[in-house]
């Protein structure tokens, strides 16, 4: 039986390996693809069935059932404990390693999509705009603050006065002083 708990820690973590030098290649596991949760609530049905059929469920199962039962192997624990710990920790590790995987690429972005998002946003000058010159402005946009390199055209824009985002120009806000005075 240590040849089989060895061929699994092996192979398991050749794949383990090679997942982290070179990734999977599509960055995805075996998931619908477009990223939305259908459910009404928090149970996700098919999960166990695709966590099965995942090549990350297989790479870690196999790694740690072959490094356990190659430990409880050499410490001369009965095959009758042996075989049983190593497929159950093979298991748990493999689904608690794909569905970890699942739910970190279910992420959704706590921000803005785009920089369209801040125009017309008013803002604060956090560092001074001077003219042909980079500054930083915070616009508060949904409920985050967001601190932006921007620009003030030919005024000089002085910390904390207000102005608003006219457009982006590379990846630069480009605002003007608030018509409102605080």
């Amino acid at each position: 039986m240590l040849t089989v708990y060895l061929a699994a820690l092996a192979f398991g973590l050749v794949l383990i390996g090679a997942s982290v030098l070179q990734g999977d290649g599509s960055g995805h596991d075996s998931d619908s693809g477009d990223g939305d949760d259908h459910g009404g609530g928090d149970a996700d049905h098919g999960a166990f069935l695709t966590n099965l059929l995942s090549l990350r469920f297989w790479t870690y199962a196999l790694g740690a059932f072959g490094m356990s039962g190659t430990a409880l192997t050499l410490l001369n624990v009965k095959p009758a404990v042996h075989i049983p710990v190593s497929v159950v920790l093979g298991t748990v590790v493999g689904a608690g390693v794909a569905a970890l995987f699942r739910q970190l690429g279910r992420g959704s972005a706590t921000g803005p999509a785009s920089t369209e998002a801040f125009l017309g946003s008013e803002g604060e000058v956090v560092l001074p705009l001077l003219p042909d010159g980079l500054g930083k402005i915070r616009v508060h946009v949904g409920e985050q603050d967001v601190e932006l390199p921007a620009r003030g055209g030919d005024v000089r824009i002085e910390i904390r006065e207000r102005v608003v985002v006219v457009r982006f120009r590379d990846g630069i806000a480009e605002v003007e002083p608030a018509p409102w005075k605080d």
